[in-house]
Formats: C-alpha cells, structure tokens, sequence
C-alpha cells in the first residue's frame, strides 16, 4: 500500500466534503485512524471503517455521545463532524484497499493512559470514577445497532477460543485454556445480571488523561449492549497490565467505581473471570493477527503485556 497516495485519496476527500485541509498523521492502534492538524491550529481525528463496522454504528456513536452529554457526563467526550450533506460518515475508495466510510471526530486535549508515566492512586480513583459516571450517563440509552454484536464482547468470548492454534508457547496456551474455563464456568449466569449499553473498550488509548484525573473518553466503536459488569472488567484488563501489584491497582479501580454504582455479589463473582476472559480474548485475537500480518505491529501491541497479565492472574488463582 503506497501511503503517499493513501493520504493524498484521504485530503482530496477532506477537502470535497468537509472543506478540511492540512497535515494528516498516522495513529497507533489496530484501525486506520489519523490525526489532522489544520493550519488554523485546529484538530480532528479521522476513522476509516470498512465492512467490520455497519453504517449504523455511527448513529449509534452519534446517539450515544449526544445522550451522554446532555446527561451532564462531567468528562470531555468527542463530536462527530457531519459532512456538507449533513451525514455522519462519507464513502471513500482507497487505493488498494477498496471501498470505506470516513467519520470525523473531533480531537480532546490529553494525554493517553498508555503513555502516563506514573498511574497513582488518585488517577486510579478517577479511571474508576469517570467509568461509573460514563454507566450512570448512559443507563438508560438504548439504540439497535448496540445489539448487533462483535467479536470483543465478553458475553461472547469463547468464540475466540478456537484461535488458541495461533499460540506457539504451551503455557501460554495453556493458561489462556485456563482463562476460558473460568468463563464457561461463569456464562450462563451473565444473563441474569444488570445489562445496559456500555463503552465496551475503556482501553488505556481511549483514556484521556491530565496529571491525575480523567479528562476525555473516547472511541466508542466497541459499544454494546451487555452485562454491565463487562465494562469495568475490560478496563481492568488494560489497566492492570505492567504493574507489580494488578490486584491492588484493580482494587483502587473497583473500589471508586462501586462508589458511584452499588454492584451486586453476583456481580462481583464473576469480574475477575471475565477479566481473564478479555486477556485471553485478546491474546487469541493478537496472535491470529500477527500470524496473518507479522509486520502490521499495531494489530499485536498488546500481546506482550496481556500474556505477562494473565500469567500474573494464573499464578494468583493457583496459589
């Protein structure tokens, strides 16, 4: 893929159908996003979705972000740009890669998670804080294409179970084994708990952040209707990663969301399974990727520090 033209296709675009023009820069993560910088100083995030994403995800986007905010959400949440013909997303062709949609977003100020230095305690406090008042924002929003599905929801993780094969470590692969039998043994009971639409990928990416407080939430591609619960295990799947003491930092997390949101026992039972079941969800997804592309490292960032996780997880759960 000759990025040159890819980003010349992209501009051309900008320009017809949202009068935008200036310097594009290629984001990380597994999707093909970039980030504009006008002349003028202004900034927007652009997605480019293919058929994995329907055209009803951004209403979807769209609806959810407008309801959060008029819900009095405290933190900042992205706008989505409409085009001259007032939709949300715009059909483009790409070179070698075909037919997209493209939606614009507006940018927020702040600093990745994933690129914090330091996570404190008081920054843990408001990850687990913004998330419950995220949930609280959104309890009673509802749209069709939340219930569409895909291939990262928890309700559904043993799916991803039969990309265990792309594991080359035996303990590894025997410890994500381990990790989906802690969610079979969890499943049935799941549809019985609160559910509700959730963000369903609060990522250290997607976690904005200045000193030690929350400031912006974003990407909202993964939202869905699910267990409620699902949204704060995906979190601490992400934010126990490289730290000596995940269970502490998971208990700061838990501790400060459950002050806003009072959660059941049976709640509680089965979050640290499901935490496991997204690490093993996502190293199953990683390790299919890097097969299928080795030199595409956005699509594995996180096999490394989720592998590192789950063994953490295994060896507390087996003492």
């Amino acid at each position: 893929m000759n990025s040159s033209l890819l980003v010349e296709k992209i501009g051309e675009v900008l320009f017809r159908y949202y009068g935008l023009e200036g310097g594009l820069f290629r984001l990380g993560g597994e999707n093909l996003n970039y980030r504009l910088s006008t002349a003028t100083g202004e900034k927007y995030v652009l997605k480019i979705v293919g058929d994995n994403s329907t055209p009803e995800s951004a209403e979807l986007e769209l609806n959810l972000l407008e309801h959060a905010r008029n819900a009095d959400f405290p933190v900042n949440l992205p706008f989505i740009i409409k085009n001259y013909s007032k939709q949300t997303e715009t059909r483009i062709k790409l070179p070698a890669l075909g037919p997209k949609r493209l939606r614009i977003i507006s940018y927020i100020d702040g600093e990745m998670l994933e690129n914090h230095s330091d996570i404190s305690i008081d920054l843990l406090k408001s990850v687990g804080k913004s998330l419950a008042l995220f949930d609280k924002a959104i309890e009673d929003f509802d749209h069709p294409a939340a219930h569409l599905g895909h291939d990262w929801e928890l309700v559904h993780a043993g799916r991803q179970q039969k990309k265990m094969h792309f594991i080359e470590d035996p303990d590894l692969r025997e410890q994500v084994a381990w990790a989906f039998d802690l969610w079979h043994q969890v499943r049935d009971c799941l549809a019985d708990l609160p559910h509700q639409v959730i963000h369903g990928d609060a990522n250290k990416e997607n976690i904005l952040v200045q000193g030690d407080s929350v400031v912006g939430l974003v990407d909202f591609g993964d939202a869905c209707y699910n267990p409620r619960i699902c949204e704060l295990a995906v979190c601490l799947a992400y934010v126990m990663m490289d730290r000596d003491d995940p269970m502490d930092a998971a208990a700061v997390v838990i501790d400060a969301y459950t002050e806003e949101i009072e959660l059941s026992e049976e709640e509680l039972a089965v979050l640290f399974p499901l935490v496991c079941s997204r690490l093993a969800v996502s190293i199953c997804m990683a390790t299919s990727r890097k097969s299928e592309n080795p030199e595409n490292t956005n699509w594995f960032v996180s096999l490394e520090p989720a592998a590192r996780l789950l063994r953490q997880l295994h060896e507390i759960d087996v003492q």
